[in-house]
């Protein structure tokens, strides 16, 4: 009977989730990781967040031939969102027409933070992680579809001699943590108020001060309707749950009153974008009709 022991893990965090870590994203290995993990007895295992990645111990000698061998044992994955909704979330954007697709690599970059190893220099993944798509260390990796719609990232694992060294032996030598982090997007907020919010004297307060709303005036929409307008001053963060507390507040002679004690949060489903400040930005758009 088979015994599989930890070879390492591999987990993707992601600030707009409330636990930290991505969800809906699918490991591809590449077409030669899949046939030389099939003959050296390794094994991919779902874990939340990412993958790890077990061996059979009985085939630990196969495992070994490819390790000593010449060439360098690389398992290489292809990372893509389940969910159309994840880029949407994700603040590092790679447009197709760039023939870029994000890269990291255990044995190009790597930095232990508190027993676990990070895949990139920055505090997040970014662009200084893109590689072209014709690159050396991608090829045979990416197929004719999946350069015309690829990955969200390519992640490449070195396994050597020192990887196997007491893994899965009674010395209880832990098994590599390798992570990449993955910011939210942040973007500019702005509030439609209808009905009859449409006031002269009303204004958007933050309890907690983090945010600041600026006033915009009135818009006409396209249904005629007549709506109050305000915008962040500065982009705010997507999440999958907010502890932002923005009420919208009235002001007349005899002080101010709250109208809307918790206003609704900024969604991933309904975005615009205007010129801000002489740049092009994403708006997350809410309306309000009372």
């Amino acid at each position: 009977m088979s015994h599989y022991a930890p070879l390492f893990t591999f987990i993707v965090e992601h600030g707009f989730y409330d636990s930290g870590l991505a969800h809906g994203l699918s490991f591809k290995p590449c077409e030669r990781s899949a046939s030389v993990m099939l003959n050296a007895g390794l094994m991919v295992k779902p874990v939340v967040g990412g993958i790890a990645v077990l061996f059979d111990e009985k085939l630990s000698e196969s495992l070994q031939l490819y390790i000593e061998d010449d060439e360098p044992l690389d398992l290489l994955f292809k990372i893509y969102p389940e969910e159309a909704s994840f880029k949407s979330r994700t603040r590092v954007a790679i447009d197709n027409d760039d023939e870029m697709v994000l890269y990291v690599s255990n044995h190009l970059f790597r930095a232990e933070v508190d027993g676990r190893i990070k895949l990139h220099s920055g505090s997040f993944i970014s662009m200084d992680d893109a590689i072209r798509m014709d690159s050396d260390s991608l090829v045979d990796v990416l197929d004719r579809k999946e350069k015309v719609i690829p990955p969200f990232l390519v992640v490449s694992f070195r396994i050597d001699k020192a990887d196997l060294e007491g893994i899965g032996a009674p010395s209880g030598v832990a098994p590599k943590s390798y992570y990449i982090r993955v910011e939210e997007r942040q973007v500019f907020w702005k509030y439609y108020l209808m009905g009859s919010l449409v006031r002269d004297n009303i204004y958007l307060s933050d309890v907690d001060g983090v945010a600041e709303f600026v006033p915009m005036g009135k818009e006409q929409l396209a249904d005629h309707r007549e709506a109050m307008i305000f915008r962040s001053k500065k982009k705010l963060p997507l999440k999958a749950s907010f502890d932002y507390r923005f009420q919208l507040k009235e002001k007349d002679s005899n002080g101010e009153k709250v109208i809307i004690k918790r206003l609704p949060m900024a969604e991933v489903t309904r975005f615009g974008r205007e010129v801000i400040d002489g740049s092009s930005e994403v708006v997350s758009e809410i309306y309000i009709n009372c």
